[in-house]
């Protein structure tokens, strides 16, 4: 029997978690939650992607079960209607110990994330747009523009096709920046609750880019949010895309938490792929040096 939480002392975590947040998150809407005497794991649909959470009373005890409790949740992932699963390390300061694991349960390193905050916006601060340039509502129209803009900004860092679907659905407001009439790029907002308000996602064109049309739309994001009675704004940028942390200093963000992104497709035959490839990779690492 799985001992109560009160008395379970968890030290590893991949993010810092409370007993509440724990039990918070295991009871969302369509999570699937493992537990044991020695830990817990859980996967949680979040903005339009599968995240996995885990905690252990110690590094032992994950050691012995991270796999086998994994292995239980194989089927719920092969049914998920997503392409990979996620998994956020946030101030886990030694993880040679963790590689191991997350290569037997086929996760890989993907990304930095970084949460950036504005604590102080300005309801007077209404932005200026240059001659030709122009800030507009999004519409269904121009949904395709929007996506196309998105991936290609991020490139391989993109997240999920969910996660942008997930920004429509739970928008409050999305605005286009048009140039001459042309889209070059957006922003999405989204709910504003105990005055903080979320820019879910900016994004330029990279034909576009050097022109501060991000900081631009930054600021236009930011001021939706003032007129929904926010004061504060979030937003969570690739530190590897250096003209996003750029933007976002100079539009008034700044540094919060920042942490590491892993993933694991649901494809199973990509799965077995790469593992042969890592294989092949390690024969040769061993023996292409014999000379």
């Amino acid at each position: 029997m799985t001992q109560a939480a009160s008395e379970r002392v968890m030290l590893m975590r991949n993010t810092p978690m409370s007993a509440r947040d724990w039990a918070e998150l295991v009871e969302q809407p369509g999570a699937t939650s493992i537990s044991a005497d020695v830990g817990d794991l859980a996967l949680v649909r979040q903005q339009g992607e599968l995240a996995l959470y885990w905690q252990f009373v110690d590094l032992d005890s994950m050691r012995l079960h991270f796999q086998p409790m994994f292995d239980e949740l194989r089927e719920e992932i092969a049914e998920a209607d997503v392409d990979f699963v996620t998994m956020d390390l946030v101030q886990v300061r030694e993880r040679d110990w963790l590689k191991p694991l997350l290569d037997d349960a086929t996760f890989d390193f993907f990304a930095e994330w970084l949460d950036m905050t504005h604590p102080g916006l300005d309801p007077e601060a209404i932005p200026e747009f240059p001659e030709g340039v122009e800030m507009r509502r999004a519409g269904d129209d121009d949904v395709e523009r929007m996506f196309e803009i998105w991936n290609g900004a991020y490139g391989e860092l993109s997240r999920a096709a969910g996660t942008f679907d997930y920004y429509l659905d739970e928008h409050s407001w999305a605005g286009v920046l048009e140039r001459d009439g042309e889209i070059v790029g957006f922003a999405i907002n989204g709910q504003v609750k105990a005055a903080e308000g979320p820019v879910l996602e900016v994004a330029v064109a990279p034909e576009h880019w050097g022109n501060g049309y991000g900081k631009l739309l930054l600021e236009a994001a930011t001021f939706q949010l003032t007129t929904q009675d926010a004061r504060r704004a979030t937003i969570r940028v690739r530190p590897d895309i250096k003209q996003s942390l750029r933007a976002c200093a100079d539009a008034g963000f700044r540094p919060g938490t920042g942490g590491l992104e892993y993933r694991r497709p649901t494809d199973e035959e990509l799965i077995a792929q790469r593992f042969e490839e890592k294989r092949k990779a390690g024969v040769k690492a061993r023996f292409g040096g014999w000379r």
